[in-house]
Order: C-alpha cells, then sequence, then structure tokens
C-alpha cells in the first residue's frame, strides 16, 4: 500500500509540474507573431538567396536569414512591435521597409526588388540629365551654364554625340571657333551622317574663311572653303567666296564652276548681276 500510495503521489506531481507549463506555452504562442514572404524581380521571377534581415526596434534584436530557391522566407514565433526589414542581393537595389507586428498577426509580403544600376548605365543617367538641363539652360540663354553642362555630360558619357553636337553650337555662338570645330568633328566622328554637325561645320569653315580672306591670306582662306564646301555643297555663299578665291589665284575653270554654282543656288541674290559681269570676263580669257 505504501509503494502504491508513493507512486500515486509521485504521479500526481508530475502533472501538477507539467500541466501549467502546457498551459502557459499556448498562451505564449498565441501573442507570437510571424512574417513570411517572397522575394522577387520585377519580372516577378524568385529572387534566392536574397539576405533578409530583421530588427526589433523596441528590444534591437536581430535575425537574418536567406531566401529559398523558390524566394522564399519566413520569420517565426517574433515577439510583437515594430520591425524594420532589409532585403539585400547582389546586383540589385536594396530594400527597406518599417512593419507592425500585432499580437498573433502573419502577415505575407511580397517584396519586388530592382535590378542595380552598373557604373557604366549610372554614367549614361546622369549624363542624359545633365543634356536635358543643358538644353534647358541655352533656352533660356544661359550659354555659359549650358557649356558646363554638356561639358560634364560628354565626361561622363564620352559618345553622347547629341552633346557634343550642342556644345560645337554654343562655342561657335560664343566666337570661339576652335573649340567649336574641335567638338563637331567628335560628335561627326560619332555620327558621320548627322546633317546638323555638318552644317554647323560647314558655316564654322564658312565664317573662318571669311576673315582670312579679309586679311588677304588667299590660299587658307582657300583650302577652308573647300572644308566648307565639303560639308555642305549646296550654300550659296560658300560657292560665291570659292569663286572668289579661285579667281584671286588665277584658277579660271574653277571659278566659273563656283560662280555658275552660285547663281544657279541663288539667282536673285544682291551679288548675281557683278557675279555675272565676273563670269563674262572670265570666259572671255578662256
Amino acid at each position: 500500500m505504501r509503494k502504491i500510495a508513493a507512486k500515486i503521489l509521485v504521479i500526481s506531481f508530475l502533472a501538477v509540474l507539467f500541466f501549467p507549463a502546457l498551459g502557459l506555452g499556448q498562451e505564449e504562442g498565441d501573442e507570437m507573431a510571424q512574417l513570411t514572404g517572397k522575394v522577387l524581380d520585377l519580372e516577378k521571377k524568385p529572387i534566392a538567396q536574397a539576405g533578409i534581415q530583421i530588427k526589433n526596434l523596441g528590444t534591437g534584436q536581430m535575425l537574418s536569414e536567406k531566401t529559398s530557391k523558390k524566394g522564399e522566407f519566413a520569420f517565426r514565433r517574433l515577439m510583437p512591435g515594430k520591425y524594420s526589414v532589409t532585403v539585400t542581393k547582389e546586383g540589385y537595389k536594396s530594400f527597406s521597409q518599417e512593419i507592425d507586428l500585432e499580437s498573433g498577426a502573419a502577415p505575407k509580403v511580397e517584396i519586388d526588388l530592382a535590378k542595380e544600376l552598373s557604373e557604366e548605365q549610372k554614367n549614361r543617367k546622369e549624363a542624359l540629365a545633365l543634356f536635358q538641363n543643358g538644353v534647358s539652360l541655352a533656352q533660356e540663354n544661359k550659354i555659359d551654364e549650358a557649356v558646363e553642362a554638356f561639358r560634364k555630360a560628354v565626361e561622363l558619357k564620352p559618345d553622347l554625340a547629341e552633346a557634343h553636337i550642342n556644345l560645337g553650337l554654343l562655342f561657335f555662338r560664343q566666337g570661339k571657333a576652335d573649340e567649336a570645330e574641335k567638338a563637331l568633328l567628335k560628335a561627326l566622328e560619332l555620327k558621320p551622317e548627322e546633317p546638323k554637325t555638318k552644317e554647323a561645320l560647314a558655316n564654322i569653315y564658312f565664317e573662318k574663311a571669311k576673315g582670312l580672306l579679309q586679311l588677304d591670306k588667299i590660299d587658307e582662306a582657300l583650302e577652308t572653303l573647300k572644308l566648307s564646301y565639303g560639308y555642305n555643297p549646296n550654300d550659296p555663299y560658300t560657292n560665291y567666296l570659292l569663286g572668289y578665291a579661285y579667281t584671286q589665284k588665277g584658277l579660271k575653270e574653277e571659278a566659273i564652276k563656283s560662280f555658275e554654282a552660285f547663281l544657279q543656288l541663288e539667282p536673285n541674290a544682291p551679288q548675281a548681276a557683278k557675279v555675272k559681269e565676273i563670269l563674262e570676263n572670265l570666259k572671255k580669257q578662256k
């Protein structure tokens, strides 16, 4: 009887210890929260091995894990409170957000990560922004500021032909013919068939040639006019100055050809009557 009583006593004692412990565990579990979800790219494809870190902002406790092959993650048995959620993955922009987890909450979240731009892509984006800013500044007649914007754009993206073109045009407006020529030649190298570049270069060489003719530097003027003609053979006044330069050099055939082209392109020009007279004299001398 004593042994039986002892056994009953022991069993009763264990039961007292065991069942209250079970009850406490259930209450605690009901109070806990959890956070599950997926990490996807912008095409809704799962991102595996993304780093997930959560931090309880009240206690400072931090937990972390990696996403599965399906991009899934799960944090269970979390104390209720406010958490920060940070997601990182090489080659993608990081994600960070705060979330309130109430008692018993079990939200499922979907986090989309955008791909991180490469250095080249970042430079291109910044260069295009500078280019647009340069255009706006030029339209406001803020030429110096526009030039600076285009300069920075081509530093970041040297193959941005449009920025070189605009630099050349602005330099030309500033009277910086050499810098304009350099910028436009670079633009032409990048976009050989761009008509705006060819027209601008033709204008630069035409203006240079006019200055050289005024200084009576016929040989230099003639070579410069040939460059202008090469970029825009249909400009009447380039042909007119070529006719004059060829006449000064005694090259009658070339002069006749250039003057005739001028009359064909600009028959009603103020110089037309004078050119016709020069042509008659040149043809008589043949």
